[in-house]
């Protein structure tokens, strides 16, 4: 089955516990604060080569058959664009801007050398996308610290991940009010550490290194939600 970031089910432990205790106070909130509000074309402005670069063949030296850089990123990009919006794993959860604006800027994070050191073509990026871990650059190319870096600065503009984290609370069962709840209090560096499991490097758990920190808010809105009595 292929990668997603469904809640684990530790979680549903969480909350029992927490139900269960005497204790009244709850886990200290993280201020909730919105993720960089950068604009697609601000994210990443992918490089366009000069006009002469398509009409004269000796500029245009490329591996994998010599193709114009910028012929081979669009590629790319269109590579990237069709496979995830044909993937109702990722629909469900990110809106098609959002895809769009994630595909038009991941691969100028990578120059034309570079891309060619990774390998990273449209077969290669499509045959990585088909194994478990989506689009997670670092699981199938040996990317640089820098290059991650870089891949999630784009993905915190492109991407609502609040957002996406509450989609993937409710599509997992959580009331939308308690998956707001949560989602508001994540701090900045735990949605990059979200980011990072989504594009980076697949960890395994449902948020990445953000695991606990969305554990901890779960369980602090659960014990902050008014209590209902039934008459």
């Amino acid at each position: 089955m292929r990668r997603s970031w469904f809640f684990p089910i530790i979680l549903v432990a969480l909350m029992a516990m927490a139900c269960s205790s005497d204790r009244e106070d709850s886990a200290p909130s993280v201020s909730a604060t919105q993720a960089p509000a950068v604009q697609p074309a601000e994210a990443v402005e992918a490089p366009t080569p000069p006009p002469t670069d398509a009409a004269d063949p000796g500029t245009s030296e490329q591996a994998d058959g010599g193709d114009p850089p910028g012929l081979k990123r669009q590629e790319l990009t269109d590579t990237f664009a069709e496979l995830v919006l044909g993937d109702e794993l990722v629909t469900a959860f990110m809106t098609r801007q959002e895809i769009m604006c994630l595909a038009e800027g991941a691969f100028a994070v990578f120059n034309d050398e570079r891309l060619g050191e990774l390998g990273l073509n449209p077969g290669s990026f499509a045959e990585a996308y088909q194994q478990p871990g989506l689009f997670v650059f670092g699981d199938w190319f040996d990317i640089s610290d820098r290059e991650a870096f870089d891949l999630e600065n784009l993905a915190l503009g492109c991407v609502d991940w609040r957002n996406f984290v509450v989609n993937v609370l409710v599509a997992e069962g959580e009331p939308i009010d308690r998956a707001r709840c949560i989602a508001s209090q994540i701090s900045v560096e735990g949605l990059r550490d979200v980011v990072s499991d989504a594009m980076v490097v697949d960890t395994g758990e449902g948020f990445g290194k953000a695991q606990d920190e969305v554990a901890s808010a779960l369980v602090a809105c659960y014990l902050n939600e008014p209590s209902t009595s039934v008459s």
